[in-house]
């Protein structure tokens, strides 16, 4: 099998040149055959005969960088390329937009990152790379004693929530449905528990199931069990994994709304096209189906 030359074989086979070996010792060294030593020097060399490592490790880079350019699928295909462009959003992700067009999300990926620079912008996480976080000690919380842990939880259909919060006192409060992924969003004048309960009081479609943080905003929890039909329950904490869909959802839309985002600038109903944008679509987990249609109660009314 053909094998490229790392930097470390061009480092070591320049050294043994400059200390007069031929190209047959220079091989035995590295452990090649002599007739590889012969195609780096002829390659790789410089227009003077000298070889030296960065200049050749430089040049068989460009080469292969240059190797498949008339093979590429998106440089070479402007209309395939533009339908790729008009499909990307920060909301749509690489990989639902390889499904809509029959090639794969790798290929916009490289597309991206080797040509079109200008639309990291439109990727979900705009290039950067993930975040580790550290494990906190938790807070003692007195409203905790007695909530009703996800041990408790028995159905696996119901809803995760969570809150978003921005620059100011603004939040938007997130229940996302753990079968269809249908997200529901409420804009917050501020996150306090008082809010969250003037929120699912006047709610119609958070029902059955609910799962929450140990976040204080949702400190009346009982309150909001009495005036809806939910049945509220808790994650342990620094357990995010197990309110992995709302998590996920939350990072969705914090595509569009950023950490240091002012909420408080931003309308319900601007809230609502981005739900919407997101609800209509299609998911890789949903076999390629949209959270509306497996939800089955956007679209119509109830």
């Amino acid at each position: 099998m053909h094998t490229h030359r790392t930097r470390d074989e061009r480092v070591a086979l320049a050294a043994l040149l400059r200390e007069g070996f031929n190209q047959s010792e220079a091989a035995d060294h590295l452990g090649v055959h002599r007739s590889t030593v012969c195609r780096e020097l002829q390659r790789n060399a410089r227009p003077d005969g000298s070889y030296h490592a960065t200049h050749a490790n430089c040049l068989a880079r460009n080469r292969r960088k240059e190797s498949k350019r008339e093979y590429r699928m998106l440089e070479n295909n402007t209309h395939l390329a533009l339908l790729a462009e008009a499909l990307l959003d920060p909301l749509v992700s690489p990989e639902v937009v390889a499904h809509e067009l029959g090639i794969s999300h790798e290929t916009i990926y490289a597309w991206i990152a080797r040509s079109r620079p200008d639309l990291l912008c439109c990727l979900p996480q705009r290039g950067r790379k993930r975040r580790r976080y550290g494990s906190r000690r938790a807070r003692k919380q007195g409203w905790t004693k007695y909530i009703r842990s996800i041990e408790e939880r028995a159905s696996e259909f119901g809803w995760e929530g969570d809150t978003i919060k921005g620059s100011t006192r603004a939040r938007v409060l997130t229940h996302v449905d753990r079968e269809s992924l249908f997200t529901v969003a409420d804009l917050m004048k501020d996150g306090t528990a008082d809010s969250v309960h003037a929120v699912l009081k006047r709610h119609q479609k958070i029902t059955g199931t609910v799962t929450y943080d140990r976040g204080s905003e949702f400190a009346l929890w009982q309150m909001i069990e009495r005036d809806t039909d939910a049945m509220i329950f808790f994650a342990h904490p620094q357990h995010p994994c197990e309110r992995g869909k709302n998590e996920n959802t939350n990072g969705r839309l914090r595509r569009v709304f950023p950490k240091r985002f002012d909420l408080s600038t931003i309308s319900q109903r601007q809230l609502d096209g981005v739900t919407e944008l997101m609800n209509h679509t299609p998911r890789k987990s949903l076999s390629w189906r949209t959270s509306c249609a497996v939800y089955g109660k956007c679209c119509v009314s109830d």
